[in-house]
């Protein structure tokens, strides 16, 4: 099992509040007999796969489908599935939440509440709010890179998953900076939980959902005028980070030459035999 009986029996308490259907789609990289050129091994995959097993059995309201991502390729590309381990998140009004990693710690607290929200159906937003969905263009997608660890990373995962389930215009991604730091890295990602917005990091930290639509609206409208009005974060919500350095391999001892040892050796100073001295040039003659 990879759940404890105590966090079996939270998790069914939280999914007691599931309503209606939920569906999970879990895109899975099986262990290779072969390496493959390019296609790394993915080994959380197995983790993964054992967990949404375990939690989809904690509810009659969740079905889970597993999906062997090389043999689905063409089906994953329609789900928007970018990389392994992924669980599609749909629920009654069908608007997609990804979450990349095998779950744990806070992003696992975050999916689990995100999936209870996405089976139910939302309560009519604040005016405010669905004033600002209300001038949202076109299609957006939030990408939130975050730490298991951090617990700001999973309030901003469910910040920026529940106003994706508000409006059809927006997704959400959300990945665990454990595994997919090379994404980090190629962003130039400096502190965590990062947010972006249509692939350009907007914020550093929690940002609140309101103004986060807020701010996908100017940018849609104005992106030069939102450029300049970046999303408030909390101060203190944002965490420096830097890519894992690759560990330096070590140099292999060089094979010991026994005729350089010798001749390194002939070079030592010796010691002053007793009963002579050693000139100033160097040579030992006897004491007189």
């Amino acid at each position: 099992m990879a759940l404890a009986a105590s966090e079996r029996a939270q998790i069914r308490q939280q999914f007691a509040a599931i309503d209606g259907p939920l569906k999970l789609e879990y895109y899975h990289q099986s262990p290779r007999r072969v390496m493959v050129p390019g296609r790394p091994e993915k080994p959380s995959c197995e983790l993964a796969k054992e967990l949404y097993e375990e939690l989809a059995a904690l509810s009659d309201h969740i079905s889970l489908t597993i999906y062997e991502h090389e043999e689905s390729e063409e089906q994953a590309k329609r789900r928007d599935i970018v990389d392994v381990p992924c669980v599609l998140i749909r629920g009654e009004l069908n608007r997609p939440l990804r979450f990349y990693g095998a779950p744990n710690g806070h992003l696992m607290v975050a999916m689990i509440r995100s999936m209870v929200l996405a089976s139910t159906r939302q309560a009519k937003p604040a005016v405010r709010m669905k004033r600002a969905l209300g001038k949202l263009r076109r299609p957006t997608r939030l990408r939130l890179l975050g730490s298991a660890s951090d617990p700001i990373a999973g309030q901003a995962a469910l910040a920026a998953c529940s106003v994706a389930l508000l409006s059809p215009k927006l997704q959400t991604d959300v990945f665990a900076i454990e595994e997919f730091s090379d994404i980090g890295a190629r962003s130039g990602v400096t502190a965590l939980p990062a947010l972006f917005i249509d692939d350009r990091r907007f914020a550093a930290g929690l940002v609140d959902p309101l103004e986060l639509v807020e701010f996908i609206g100017l940018w849609q409208a104005n992106p030069e005028k939102a450029q300049l009005n970046p999303p408030r974060t909390q101060p203190g919500s944002a965490t420096a980070w830097r890519p894992p350095q690759p560990a330096q391999p070590q140099r292999e001892a060089a094979p010991i030459d026994p005729i350089a040892a010798a001749a390194g050796r002939a070079r030592e100073p010796v010691g002053t035999p007793e009963g002579m001295r050693r000139t100033a040039g160097g040579l030992i003659v006897p004491n007189r």
